[in-house]
This record gives C-alpha cells, sequence and structure tokens, in this order.
C-alpha cells in the first residue's frame, strides 16, 4: 500500500513539473494549506449532542440519599468545532447538579428531590465552556429519594469464643468501653436496631487477665454510620478451687407434740470459690432445711442461706430419711 501512495505522489509530482530542489517548499505549502484548512472547519459553529455524567452536590444534612442515582445527561450543544472536539478529548466530562436548587416532596416516610432539565438550563449552562451553548437536555428529570436522617444510642453486644486454663475462669463480666454507641441513619433502619455485634473475640487457655480492642461488625446498610469503629474490652481472669463445708440439716413444720428424726442430720456443702476469697468462706454462712411432709418417704434438702462468694453450690446428699417420734 504504501508503495502505491509513494507512487502515486510520484506522478502527481511529475504531472505538475515540479523539481526536486523545489520539492521541500511544495510539501510545506501542502502542510499549510491543510492546517489552514482545519483551522476553517473547526472554527464553524455546529449542533451536536454531548454526554456528561451528573455529580450532585450539597445533599441535605439531615437526610440520607436512599439510593444511588447514576445520571448521564444527553445535552444538545451549539459549539465551535474547537469546544466539541475538546468535549472529545475529556478536558470536561462531568456536570454538577446542586440537590439545594431541587424541588421537594413528601412522600410518607421518604422525600422526592427532583430536578426539571428545562427549567434548570442556566444551571447546566454555567457547567459548560463559554463558548457552547446549551439547547436541550435529555432526561428532563432527575429523581433522588432521601430519607429522614435520626441518630439512636444502641448497645454492644460482645460475640466471643473464650476458653480458660485449668482453675481459671472468668471473673465478672467482660467490660467495653463505650457499651453503647451512637448510630445515624434513615429512620425506618435505625429503629429497627436493637444491638450492634462485634467481630468474633477468640481468647483460648486464658490464665491471667486480657484487655484489648475490638471492632465492631460492618454495618449491614451503607446509609448507617457509626459513633465508633471498635470498642475497648477488659476481661478479668481469676484462679478458683473446690471447697466444702458441713453443716446441720434444719427441719421445718413439725407436727405439735413431735420431733423428726434426721438421716443424716448432717450434708456436705461443695462449692467453687474464688482463690482469693477461699478463706472468706464459713460454714455459718450456709443454712440447710427441710420441710417435714407425711406424704413423703424423703426429704429433699434445700439451702434457705448461702453467699455470693461461691458457686456452682451442690448438696450431698440431696435428700434424708427420716422418723417422725412422739415426745
Amino acid at each position: 500500500m504504501s508503495s502505491q501512495l509513494k507512487e502515486l505522489f510520484f506522478q502527481l509530482i511529475a504531472l505538475l513539473k515540479i523539481e526536486r530542489s523545489q520539492l521541500p517548499i511544495f510539501l510545506f505549502l501542502i502542510v499549510l494549506s491543510t492546517v489552514f484548512w482545519v483551522l476553517t472547519v473547526l472554527s464553524k459553529e455546529y449542533t451536536a449532542t454531548i454526554s456528561s455524567s451528573v455529580v450532585f452536590e450539597n445533599y441535605p444534612v439531615d437526610k440520607l440519599l436512599v439510593e444511588e442515582n447514576d445520571v448521564v445527561l444527553q445535552m444538545q450543544v451549539k459549539a465551535p468545532g474547537f469546544a466539541l472536539l475538546g468535549y472529545q478529548f475529556n478536558f470536561f466530562n462531568t456536570v454538577p447538579l446542586n440537590v439545594d436548587n431541587f424541588m421537594t416532596k413528601r412522600k410518607g416516610n421518604t422525600w422526592e428531590y427532583f430536578w426539571i432539565g428545562d427549567q434548570s438550563l442556566s444551571e447546566l449552562q454555567e457547567a459548560l465552556p463559554t463558548n457552547m451553548q446549551l439547547l436541550h437536555v435529555q432526561p428532563n428529570r432527575v429523581d433522588l429519594i432521601f430519607a429522614e436522617k435520626v441518630q439512636k444510642v444502641i448497645p454492644i453486644s460482645l460475640k466471643s469464643d473464650i476458653s480458660f486454663d485449668r482453675l481459671f475462669r472468668q471473673k465478672g463480666t467482660i467490660q467495653l468501653q463505650p457499651d453503647h454507641i451512637t448510630v445515624s441513619g434513615p429512620k425506618i433502619v435505625v429503629e429497627a436496631i436493637e444491638s450492634i455485634s462485634t467481630k468474633e473475640l477468640n481468647l483460648q487457655n486464658l490464665a491471667k487477665s486480657a484487655q484489648g480492642n475490638i471492632r465492631l461488625e460492618e454495618p449491614r446498610h451503607k446509609e448507617l454510620t457509626y459513633s465508633h469503629q471498635e470498642v475497648a474490652y477488659q476481661l478479668s481472669v481469676e484462679q478458683f478451687t473446690e471447697g466444702k463445708a458441713i453443716i446441720p440439716i434444719q427441719a421445718n413444720n413439725i407436727p405439735k407434740g413431735y420431733e423428726l428424726k434426721l438421716f443424716p442430720e448432717v450434708v456436705s456443702v461443695h462449692y467453687v470459690v474464688s482463690l482469693d476469697d477461699f478463706d472468706l468462706v464459713e460454714e455459718k454462712i450456709f443454712e440447710a432445711q427441710v420441710n417435714y411432709d407425711s406424704e413423703k418417704t424423703r426429704l429433699t434438702i434445700k439451702l434457705n442461706k448461702e453467699s455470693d462468694l461461691v458457686d456452682n453450690i451442690r448438696l450431698s446428699p440431696t435428700k434424708v430419711e427420716y422418723i417422725l417420734i412422739e415426745k
């Protein structure tokens, strides 16, 4: 192909009877005339349709956009060829729309903000080059749906998988700081939230207290914002041991003129206590009793007094036999 063009070029030179010494001048004149022709063409005005993506500005601060809305405007413009060529090279390809200037209408729990193109040509014109005249725009209407923005203080729920070394256990509850956060978002979404979960706190074979930070689960709705992205935790660990107290069993509801002989007369109280509190636990902090019931051959032992220092209490035995003796 190139050889054919080269041959055609030399035939043209021969036809015009241009000498080789004049060839550079000839080529310069061709390039110069081409440039003038392009400039003449581009300086003329043309009517064309250009596309621009919309960038929304100044959303209402007390509302949240319910759905993203990607809008592309097709604008019919009258402009010099230079301006149209510049647009083709993406010198400008977005148009800002000020949501403050949109018209509004309430629809139930939401607000509809809408923009009318025919009534906003002057706003669009300001976003275009000065040598480009806007004639028409499509679509002629753009809608944005907003929901009322509310705030709610919501408790944090810790998700955890924790185990302890032998003879160690958790002391008290795990402390979170903060234990509540403020959630902002659409009213209909925020009001349905009862708690915010953390990511899983995984601590295994603990033999000492632990502390640190744990991140919150990401919001399920992108319209939601949290006042905190993570919370601090404090987990206290204590060593424990088992204890035993042997105490007498008291009998209640005995018929007048009788006494109740129990077998056995004492009960062993087995319990778990913190090693730090072991010496504070005494037998007198426990009281055991049975209630006489003539219809039963064995009576169930119950504790009617115990200490907050102990837990996992177990009685041995749990029932006693008895003999009702007339005085």
